[in-house]
């Protein structure tokens, strides 16, 4: 076995001419206790204005003011009396890229013009830009009572991209997929450096609302219609009081502590123990009054421990499992001869999360074949589905049902799923012409996460999606696609991670080196892989949410490296696997 030391690359790279937070920011570890805050800049204190200065200074000071969304009050001294009533900043907030020739003086007022970055909805939800699109906005000004004043509400807040890491911080409220037995993270952008009690309140109150339009119907809350804190969260020595109102008291048992891991969960990002009543009583009478964070540990929305971290794939287009990236045994590749997947040469395969069954998409491209990969005496179940044109390798969810999508290379790609108990659904699915290019689907069920070509073009782009349930009630489609913008090119590949996402592409331009990197869920950041300087080419990445699954790397001619704990990748050596493998992990 041969071992390479990289050393680990840290720098946030600047995403231009995409979304970005272009701060030093850092994408989030797999961990559910909250990070400190990056304090990588100068925070603006919001003023009001001063009396008798120029335009540029009026304008200036009306960005800075309304940077902070706790003193809009203050922003609002910088506006005429009508600007400010009309003014709606929480209907979002627009990032734009800031320079030092972004104000310039116009006829009338100040002309800002700046490359938008993001937009951050009402709910709190990153919406990267499209490449150069502009966050211009002329701010007129009129004089009230002598002073200069701005007389044109923007259309929503203005925040800099230094101080977006200094304002903002990325949240998730957690919600239940539709078997409600894993909690799915809706990423927010919420203000940050709050008292504890205001954050906890702000948390447990957009929980309340409801999820964004990113996952929409595709989750289930269980707070009923019209739940709500009473008051706020007061916090008292890492306890949080969560009390809630009578809307919640007719809740059956089971979903009672469905709603306690809701709300236990999206509070442990700020390292906040959760006391929840409803209508005065304990929302879980026979529980400890302060909930311990274990009790809802099977809501992990990570893939479990054990078998989703050993590795599959495909050598010489058969099944095998792959041994030793623990350094536990040698490293081999064992050929899984006993199940009826063996009866077949393979172009792809899946393995569910229990690392007990799989699936295979046949070399020649004609079925799918599903089947347990170590059959007992028993086990004969099998399934052979009938493909059409290209086929993408197929992914499970924690539920076993299998997600498969034929026709990649036709103008109407289809999306299929066998449920896990045999019966076939086609999901709507309309990619406005693009090619898809790679599905990896989260473990809950819900998130998609898709490479697509472009239509026209040979570049291929990131974006997430969500499986959700069309107004009719009756049929499940996708929808809420978000791409990522990420300033990449010659994208091959993407995978969920702990840590968000792995992009497998180049950080330029099309004839820079491939390599992988991190991305968080929305687009809001991109880093290098830590050791991801290698002396391979990446091609495709094998990984999923467990945080205990270490990333393996297909390079280009097919040899396998993974990412150690210790930032090592490490290669087997030619004899420890004879020939190119196609690694997979269960997921």
């Amino acid at each position: 076995m041969r071992r390479r030391l990289v050393a680990a690359v840290l720098a946030v790279v600047m995403l231009g001419g995409c979304a970005a937070v272009p701060t030093k920011g850092t994408i989030r570890n797999g961990e559910r206790q909250g990070l400190a805050p990056d304090l990588g800049g100068v925070g603006v204190e919001a003023k009001p204005p001063r009396a008798n200065v120029g335009d540029m200074a009026i304008v200036s000071g009306f960005l800075e003011a309304m940077s902070d969304s706790q003193a809009y009050d203050v922003a609002r001294q910088y506006m005429t009396p009508d600007a400010a009533g009309e003014w709606r900043p929480e209907s979002q907030t627009v990032v734009y890229e800031q320079s030092a020739d972004s104000l310039t003086r116009k006829a009338g007022g100040i002309q800002l013009t700046a490359r938008k970055i993001a937009t951050i909805g009402a709910r709190g939800e990153w919406i990267p830009a499209k490449a150069d699109e502009p966050a211009d906005f002329f701010f007129r000004l009129k004089k009230i009572d002598g002073q200069l004043r701005v007389d044109t509400p923007p259309p929503g807040a203005y925040l800099g991209s230094n101080q977006v890491d200094l304002k903002l911080a990325s949240r998730d409220l957690y919600f239940f997929n539709q078997s409600r037995d894993l909690l799915v993270p809706d990423q927010v952008w919420l203000p940050q450096n709050l008292p504890s009690g205001q954050a906890a309140t702000q948390l447990v109150q957009e929980l309340l609302k409801g999820p964004t339009s990113r996952l929409g119907n595709g989750v289930v809350s269980i707070a009923p219609p019209g739940t709500e804190v009473q008051v706020s969260v007061p916090v008292d020595l890492g306890v949080a009081t969560v009390a809630l109102n009578d809307a919640a008291v007719s809740l059956r048992d089971q979903d009672r502590r469905l709603l306690a891991a809701q709300i236990v969960w999206t509070l442990n990002q700020l390292n906040l123990r959760a006391k929840i009543t409803v209508g005065g009583a304990p929302l879980l009478p026979d529980d400890p009054e302060v909930l311990p964070f274990a009790n809802f540990s099977p809501y992990d929305p990570q893939v479990p421990a054990g078998t989703a971290t050993k590795l599959f794939g495909l050598l010489k287009q058969k099944p095998h499992r792959i041994v030793g990236l623990d350094g536990a045994s040698d490293i081999a590749a064992q050929p899984l001869n006993a199940g009826p997947l063996a009866l077949y040469k393979a172009q792809s395969l899946a393995v569910t999360l229990a690392g007990d069954a799989g699936a295979i998409v046949t070399a020649d491209g004609k079925y799918l074949v599903y089947g347990k990969l170590d059959p007992g005496d028993k086990d004969v179940d099998q399934a052979k589905i009938d493909l059409d044109g290209k086929t993408l390798p197929p992914s499970f969810d924690d539920q076993d049902n299998l997600w498969f999508l034929d026709r990649a290379d036709s103008d109407h790609p289809r999306l299929r799923l066998r449920n896990h108990d045999g019966p076939l659904d086609v999901i709507d699915a309309d990619f406005k012409g693009d090619t898809p290019v790679a599905l990896r689907m989260a473990p809950d069920g819900v998130r998609v996460l898709l490479v697509m070509q472009a239509a026209g073009s040979k570049q291929n782009y990131v974006q997430t999606a969500a499986i959700q349930t069309a107004p009719d009630g009756k049929r499940r489609v996708l929808g809420a696609f978000r791409p990522l913008r990420l300033a990449l090119t010659n994208i091959t590949d993407a995978a969920w991670n702990k840590q968000g996402i792995i992009v497998i592409g180049s950080g330029g331009n099309a004839s820079s080196a491939r390599q992988a990197w991190l991305a968080s869920p929305d687009g809001s950041s991109l880093q290098l892989l830590p050791g991801s300087s290698p002396d391979f080419v990446p091609q495709r990445v094998a990984s999923n949410p467990n945080k205990d699954t270490l990333p393996v790397i297909q390079d280009d001619t097919g040899r396998i490296h993974w990412l150690s704990k210790d930032l090592i990748w490490v290669s087997p050596d030619p004899g420890d696997i004879q020939g190119p493998i196609e690694p997979t992990y269960p997921g």
